[in-house]
């Protein structure tokens, strides 16, 4: 029986993920708008704070192949500690009510440190919880574990942000999660998430050449997310644009060389939904939280209501969401797509009530009008997308290197929300939306970007439904195993079964590049599937 009560997983999900995680996401509004940023640039600097989750892939090649010291999660796991410590520490302790518009990158730098620790414990232990399931079996309770723990932690971090915010400002919400981060990094340091040593510099290397491309699609995406973080400080308009397309394209244009086909395919559709979807939570959230300077007659929400309610009844979404999903099984993966994409454009029906104060004319509150929408709807839909992606991705996932494909593909759909809330920067400030907090603000057109950003341009993506994700039923397992084998990276075992237990540093790195036949390359087989042609260490665990 596995053991799901390590304080590991429940450190990571409960107090990381769940409590810390969420206090420090839900600061952002309160924090920037406090410093009189303005809706637009309080959207881009939360592109800038989220980059670290576009780049998971190359944090998790990282600690595959070189490793910090005689583990390979551990140094990472410590070294991403001390930067969200810092990063955390600093937003804390600044002093806010001197900052101004002007330091607006500066802040959300400490915000991106504090990601980084977030998003590098969240990959790390994802993986070791998959590892379990695979050899220890136990999927379902892990998997509730881990599930229950986040929500519980979000749920605390709800009711701490209800009784602080509005009374005592962003800042004190911070200070819970310092004991957290450094109670994360002593217990890590303590060895709390169980590994082997890491293997001798040959296996590693082994390792890293039996599929370079698909390390490399991972070095690409990293660069491509700190270029998108970068593009967002230093260009304007119609900078952030051309990058965000180029990238877009070569990013895309480089995973169809790497990647299976059927899974480049269904990378390219999660992607471009995520795109798709064109992030207007800036000017939303001055719309919704700014004072009668900004809109007269507006819904003028406290922060506590906003953040904290709204939070409450977003996890009550998602786990309608979660048992909703479980009544569809029987669908196809196509019409589980379309579903969430109609109750995606559902929920935008009450931005535009609330937007339009119709909602007022039909006798329906401000307060009940939002719960309905933006905090559950969009929690349904957005748990009905995550779970029917993250099993399509595992059917098609290659074997061998499940863990940093899986990794590669979040990342990918983290990017392309990322693209999308640049785009919907772009559109605002192309149709004139301003926002601030006491105003002035001018919100005229912007019932007509959530129409197109929130309605049109998701169901337009819908017919790519059926060009790019298989036909076949959620519960039917064999369909992906009847067009032949699953595509297989194979990549090399960590290390022959007779190998000492010796770590990197007691080996100085060979000098001249392994054996060919010391791994294996992917080649296509003319179908569209990849063929693992094997050497003598092939089959084993990336």
């Amino acid at each position: 029986k596995v053991d799901t009560g390590e304080a590991g997983p429940r450190l990571t999900y409960f107090g990381l993920k769940g409590l810390a995680f969420t206090l420090v996401s839900t600061t952002m509004l309160p924090y920037f708008q406090l410093m009189g940023v303005s809706g637009t640039h309080f959207q881009l600097a939360q592109v800038v704070a989220s980059i670290p989750w576009s780049m998971k892939g190359w944090i998790g090649v990282l600690s595959d192949v070189f490793p910090l010291g005689r583990f390979h999660k551990r140094g990472y796991l410590q070294l991403s500690a001390l930067v969200g410590i810092a990063g955390i520490a600093g937003l804390a302790l600044l002093p806010l009510k001197t900052l101004d518009p002007s330091n607006v990158w500066y802040v959300a730098l400490l915000f991106c440190a504090s990601n980084v620790f977030f998003a590098t414990f969240d990959l790390l232990c994802e993986g070791k919880y998959s590892e379990i399931i695979r050899e220890e079996g136990g999927g379902s309770e892990v998997l509730t574990m881990v599930w229950f723990s986040l929500q519980l932690g979000a749920l605390v971090a709800a009711l701490l942000v209800g009784l602080l915010v509005d009374a005592h400002g962003p800042q004190p919400m911070l200070l819970p999660c310092l004991p957290l981060a450094l109670l994360a990094l002593w217990r890590t340091y303590k060895g709390d998430l169980p590994e082997e040593k890491a293997r001798s510099w040959k296996s590693l290397r082994l390792k890293l050449y039996s599929e370079p491309e698909l390390f490399q699609l991972a070095g690409v995406m990293a660069l491509g997310s700190l270029g998108l973080a970068m593009s967002a400080v230093f260009l304007g308009r119609t900078g952030r644009g051309i990058f965000a397309f180029a990238t877009s394209g070569s990013l895309v244009w480089y995973s169809f060389k790497t990647l299976p086909r059927t899974l480049a395919k269904c990378n390219l559709y999660m992607f471009l939904i995520s795109v798709s979807y064109m992030d207007l939570s800036g000017p939303l959230a001055y719309f919704y939280t700014g004072g009668p300077g900004c809109v007269p007659d507006g819904p003028h929400f406290s922060y506590s209501y906003y953040l904290a309610v709204s939070n409450v009844v977003g996890a009550a979404g998602s786990a309608i969401g979660a048992v909703l999903f479980q009544t569809i099984q029987t669908w196809s993966f196509q019409g589980a797509f379309c579903i969430t994409t109609f109750v995606q454009v559902l929920a935008s029906g009450f931005d535009l009530l609330m937007i339009s104060r119709q909602n007022l004319a039909l006798g329906f509150s401000d307060e009940l009008t939002y719960l309905f929408g933006d905090a559950a709807c969009q929690s349904i839909a957005s748990q009905m997308a995550t779970m029917p992606m993250a099993l399509l991705t595992a059917r098609l996932c290659p074997r061998g290197a499940e863990a940093t494909v899986f990794a590669i593909l979040a990342g990918f759909q983290n990017f392309g929300s990322a693209v999308g809330s640049v785009l919907g920067v772009e559109l605002a400030e192309g149709f004139g939306i301003e926002a601030s907090k006491d105003g002035p603000c001018n919100f005229e057109w912007l019932s007509t970007l959530v129409v197109f950003c929130h309605v049109v341009m998701p169901i337009s993506c819908l017919s790519l439904t059926f060009c790019l994700v298989p036909a076949a039923r959620i519960d039917d397992e064999a369909a992906f195993e009847d067009e032949g084998p699953p595509p297989s990276f194979a990549s090399p075992a960590a290390s022959p079964s007779n190998s000492p237990e010796a770590t990197p540093d007691d080996f100085s790195p060979p000098g001249d590049l392994p054996d060919m036949q010391d791994y294996c390359l992917m080649q296509d087989d003319g179908f569209g599937m990849n063929r693992a042609f094997s050497g003598s260490q092939s089959g084993g665990a990336l």
